[in-house]
């Protein structure tokens, strides 16, 4: 009797293994050597050149962890579709990333309206599918919190804050806005009259510009029009390097402003002397300073892997891949999405060296930082 009890014992417990390794198998993305993370990626369109910078920064960042044996005896995979900058295409990446390459967690993913896109489909999937670090600074993203979802980059509010702080102190009157007319665009624009509104300001004047920059001429003709002294271009990739151009044609020495989403050297190469002068807010630490210890690390990983083009966006990505990476470590050994997105929630300060990341129960924004750079003679960005 005790004898069939020690084996019936036995049996159980190895039932029991077999049902919790079948468990563990399920989850979406994890093996018991390997963590897939989706990324769908703007690799052609518009937003082709910045996109470059995006994936590399991340596969920098991943390659580095997986030739240390990876995350508890797991390699990430990065899982990178091209969706174009269409909204439609992106809702087709998502949806194959979701039913029949099922990753565990997303990132990187560029754009307002994409994101708000696939928003129903992470929703659908049950725990909801985890998005890291989406290169969109549009309030849908952060308030309320979406709790799946995790801002590394300040928003738009807080760089068109930073813009118009910076204008109004130095006495600028008349500032524009050059829009995309997207949802990236109009959230920018509402950004910079709230932070017009706090100093009892108004947009001086307005104007929409395609993203495929196609009605490039009327978007001048608006602005030149109206005589600003400045301008604020809520635009991304091909509107920003049009407008510039074709501005500067009819008129020299106006004082552009523009968004992180331009601080690549593709863009300063596009731009050529038109962009001299721009000012450009940014959302991590200058790449190029020798004095910062991520920007340091930065620079020698990206050598290390063999690439020379350094810029915002790509260490912005490595930023992101370095928080994603620090959520999967403090998730542990047993890896599940619930566990996942506790771990995040429950990072409450994060020092990536001299740049921290933070989040809590109700933020789902991990750092505030807005700087201003300059594009200097040689297609060169200054502090």
């Amino acid at each position: 009797m005790r004898m069939q009890s020690r084996i019936f014992a036995r049996l159980l417990g190895l039932a029991v293994c077999v049902v919790m390794h079948g468990a563990h198998a399920a989850e979406p993305g994890v093996t018991d050597t390997e963590i897939l993370l989706g990324q769908p990626a703007a690799l052609s369109g518009p937003l082709a050149e910045l996109a470059r910078d995006i994936v590399n920064g991340s596969k920098v960042y991943f390659d580095g962890v997986n030739d240390k044996g990876g995350i508890y005896g797991r390699k990430i995979r990065i899982l990178t579709m091209d969706d174009g900058y269409v909204v439609a295409n992106t809702v087709k990446v998502v949806s194959h990333m979701i039913e029949k390459e099922p990753v565990f967690a997303l990132m990187n993913m560029t754009g307002t309206s994409n994101v708000a896109a696939v928003l129903p489909l992470l929703e659908k999937e049950n725990p909801p599918l985890p998005l890291v670090a989406p290169f969109t600074g549009a309030d849908l993203m952060r308030t309320p919190p979406i709790n799946h979802i995790f801002n590394v980059r300040a928003s738009y509010g807080d760089e068109t804050e930073k813009m118009v702080q910076h204008l109004t102190t130095l006495g600028t009157q008349r500032i524009a806005v050059l829009w995309s007319n997207n949802g990236f665009g109009k959230d920018g624009l509402a950004g910079v009259q709230r932070a017009l509104d706090k100093r009892g300001r108004q947009v001086y004047a307005d104007a929409p510009i395609e993203q495929n920059a196609s009605d490039t001429d009327k978007a001048v003709a608006a602005l030149y029009d109206k005589r600003p002294e400045a301008i604020i271009m809520i635009t991304a990739g091909a509107p920003t390097v049009s407008f510039i151009k074709s501005y500067n044609k009819v008129r020299k020495g106006m004082h552009f402003y523009t968004l992180s989403v331009m601080g690549t050297q593709a863009t300063l190469r596009a731009l050529g002397a038109d962009g001299v002068g721009v000012v450009v807010s940014t959302v991590v630490p200058f790449p190029w300073d020798f004095t910062h210890p991520l920007a340091r690390e930065y620079r020698a990983a990206m050598q290390k892997a063999g690439y020379t083009n350094l810029s915002f966006l790509g260490l912005e990505s490595y930023i992101n891949a370095m928080v994603l990476v620090e959520g999967l470590r403090l998730a542990g050994r047993d890896l599940n999405r619930t566990r996942f997105v506790a771990a995040l929630a429950g990072m409450k300060h994060l020092d990536l060296g001299g740049f921290a990341v933070g989040f809590s129960k109700d933020s789902r924004q991990g750092s505030r930082f807005v700087g201003l750079t300059m594009v200097s003679p040689g297609e060169k960005f200054t502090k």
